[in-house]
């Protein structure tokens, strides 16, 4: 054999070699890698895989504004509002947000066995490593001869990762379950990523169930308790390793006037525990610290006619976006970073940034990929999200993309960091949805699902990966972007100067968090009872209600600002009616809501409205929102929910701005209303300029159903 072919045969093996050690030892992270990892190592690769710009954000041990690093002494762990702590339990004894305990006991893990309960106690606590981003630790115990680990991290947004492991005795349970019991007095609102499971908490027993639309794969993976201004959340990813009678079941609520229980079924038949390991995380809310003016924020989409709303308040206007419709306006897809018309998105943004208003690029679906990228025949496979779903735009198929792939997130991340915000000089990012946990997903060649005995695939929720893409993507924008910020606006001291605007139906903390500004409010136009919001006698009160409302829309109970997108046939430069943005105002203003796409409502009204909210210089107010108590006034009567009051105060603390909202679907309210501010107050009706008397410290306001009335009140 010639030295020629002894060398070839030589570089054959050492191939051979290396390829079975990359299939079986090639790890990241303690995990196998995944297959997106493992590229074609003959054909050239993109720019976009081979730049380590991803990689070295998501190592980077940092804390972004506007949270403080995690902080630890002995079993209790500190971040930005909160406080947990251990003390005989594997999993939190004591959870406070803002100084309030939303436990009522301890969090206990029960395993039952021979019939009889057994809470399993804390024998041992340990740190196992500090960052100034997260703690990682570790908790463990025993109950008759079976070993529980409950390797746990928190990150500085208060993300609490639970990993429980049960070793042990080849021996029978007859059930486990986590049992949360609940501090009764914050408990009146809820949540879930299913979208009629959302409003006042039930006074019934809520079985949640896996798949929130098993037509659709959407799961039901995160569940939300509190009130209006703070909560307790949980998250999941997976049930493999549980036994559960029925996955409509997985977890459940309990509601009970002193004692209401959120229970994590884990194990509900007689099962060997030995080998199961359960994960899930735990976040109390709100997750970081509201900008001041959070109850003022405006959003827009661009429009050059000087008539529009956003050009006439443009002072006013904290960000706006374009649309990539009709197709190839601006974007020759819903998510295609690499093929934007920069010469049109040059030209709004320099025309945003002469109304000193942030410009965020264009609109697009992270979530959405088409055979319009140029990657799709090469990655589709590795990229989609299993079982397909397509949405058809403009007559092209748009399938949904997973974010558990690091290709595709490497992918996304290069296409909307380097090739827009660097290359574009953007403001910030608009996702029309976002990256991770739209759906579950069962693709093997990235990673999701798993297999029962039976052989059957089953949905998976990629909420570390979506964390993970999210918090790289923040760490970014903060060291690329000076947004502007509204002439109007307070300095916002301590908060980042760029936007990363999600929106969403339903909201995921834990995974979205890390975004500055959401946007909801188009669920309200696919109503959950009553006519469309598309319709002009569509309503708030009959698509909405209160409860869903203050569950789903408010920015005090998540701690970003959480815009709301008012669907309604009232855009237009003069539109017949304000009826619908007159009543969006009553439902705003005392939520302290901001509106996110002004092109929507009644310009003159908004301008009118915009107007009296400047002259009172309403950004630099302090906000007393409608369900907490205000030192100004008093509704006397009625007595109902649905009837509100709310008040700006001026630093100067010698003017107070008002709003009285009555959100009754069909009654007019005669709303009496107590002074308890300072003496002798001169008022006036703010919109009309009517003046206003007193008569025994009591004011009467007739207001029609789901309207409002501003009043100035002066020294």
């Amino acid at each position: 054999m010639s030295e020629r072919s002894k060398f070839s045969l030589m570089v054959l093996a050492i191939g051979i070699v290396v390829t079975i050690t990359l299939l079986c030892f090639g790890r990241k992270g303690g995990t196998v890698m995944d297959e997106s990892a493992m590229v074609n190592q003959t054909e050239e690769q993109p720019i976009w895989l081979t730049s380590r710009i991803y990689d070295e954000y998501a190592q980077q041990d940092r804390v972004p504004l506007p949270w403080v690093p995690v902080q630890q002494k002995g079993r209790t762990i500190v971040v930005w509002g909160r406080t947990m702590q251990w003390q005989h339990s594997l999993l939190p004894s004591s959870i406070k947000s803002q100084g309030r305990e939303l436990l009522a006991a301890p969090m206990q893990v029960i395993v039952k066995l021979n019939g009889k309960e057994h809470p399993v106690p804390l024998h041992r606590f340990r740190i196992l490593q500090r960052k100034q981003s997260r703690i990682d630790f570790l908790a463990e115990g025993e109950v008759q001869g079976l070993h529980f680990q409950s390797e746990m991290f928190v990150e500085f947004d208060g993300f609490l990762w639970v990993t429980l492991r049960v070793e042990g005795k080849r021996r029978k349970a007859d059930e486990m379950r986590i049992i949360v019991p609940l501090a009764a007095k914050h408990l009146r609102l809820y949540q879930t990523f299913a979208r009629p499971l959302a409003g006042w908490v039930p006074d019934k027993p809520l079985s949640l169930s896996w798949l929130a639309d098993a037509k659709e794969g959407i799961v039901n993976f995160y569940h939300w308790f509190g009130d209006e201004d703070g909560g307790l959340g949980f998250t999941y990813t997976s049930l493999q390793h549980w036994v559960l009678k029925s996955e409509d079941n997985f977890c459940t609520f309990l509601p009970d006037p002193k004692n209401p229980k959120y229970v994590i079924n884990l194990v509900e038949r007689p099962s060997f525990l030995d080998g199961r390991v359960f994960q899930f995380g735990i976040q109390a809310t709100p997750i970081k610290p509201l900008p001041p003016d959070y109850h003022m924020m405006k959003g827009s989409t661009v429009r050059f006619e000087p008539w529009r709303a956003m050009n006439q308040i443009s002072d006013d206007v904290d960000m706006a976006l374009v649309w990539p419709i009709p197709a190839g306006t601006a974007m020759r897809s819903l998510n295609d970073p690499y093929h934007v018309d920069r010469k049109v998105l040059e030209e709004v943004k320099e025309f945003c940034h002469r109304k000193g208003i942030a410009f965020l690029g264009v609109a697009h679906c992270p979530h959405r990929i088409s055979h319009l990228n140029d990657e799709f025949a090469q990655y589709a496979d590795e990229w989609k999200r299993l079982p397909e779903n397509v949405l058809e735009w403009e007559k092209v198929p748009h399938y949904m993309a997973c974010g558990k792939s690091y290709t595709y997130r490497k992918w996304l991340f290069y296409g909307w960091a380097i090739e827009n915000i660097i290359k574009l000089g953007l403001d910030g990012l608009y996702s029309d949805g976002w990256m991770t946990g739209q759906m579950g997903c069962n693709n093997p060649r990235h990673g999701c699902g798993w297999e029962d005995e039976q052989g059957k695939r089953h949905l998976t929720v990629p909420v570390l990966e979506g964390r993970e893409f999210n918090r790289v993507m923040c760490l970014f924008l903060e060291d690329h972007v000076r947004a502007p910020i509204p002439k109007t606006a307070p300095e916002r001291t301590g908060f980042p100067r760029y936007h990363f605007w999600v929106h969403s139906w339903e909201f995921v903390p834990s995974v979205m968090g890390f975004a500055t500004a959401w946007l909801t409010g188009e669920f309200a136009a696919y109503p959950l009872q009553g006519p469309s919001m598309l319709k002009p006698e569509g309503t708030y009160g009959k698509c909405l209600g209160l409860g869903l409302f203050r569950a789903r829309c408010l920015s005090t109970n998540w701690g970003l600002p959480n815009l709301f997108d008012p669907i309604m046939p009232e855009a237009g430069e003069n539109p017949p009616t304000d009826q619908q943005t007159r009543m969006a105002y009553a439902w705003f203003l005392p939520h302290g809501v901001p509106i996110g796409l002004l092109e929507y409502m009644n310009v003159k009204t908004v301008v009118k409205v915009s107007e009296v909210f400047r002259r009172f210089d309403a950004r630099k107010a302090l906000f007393f929102p409608a369900w907490r108590p205000n030192p100004y006034w008093e509704i006397e009567s009625p007595v109902d929910p649905e009837v509100m009051v709310a008040v700006w105060q001026h630093p100067s603390q010698r003017q107070v701005l008002a709003v009285i909202s009555n959100l009754k679907v069909a009654e007019n309210v005669k709303v009496r209303l107590r002074w308890t501010g300072f003496p002798q107050p001169h008022i006036r009706n703010a919109l009309t300029g009517e003046t206003l008397s007193l008569k025994d410290d009591r004011l009467d306001v007739s207001l029609p159903p789901e309207s409002f009335e501003l009043l100035w009140i002066e020294r």
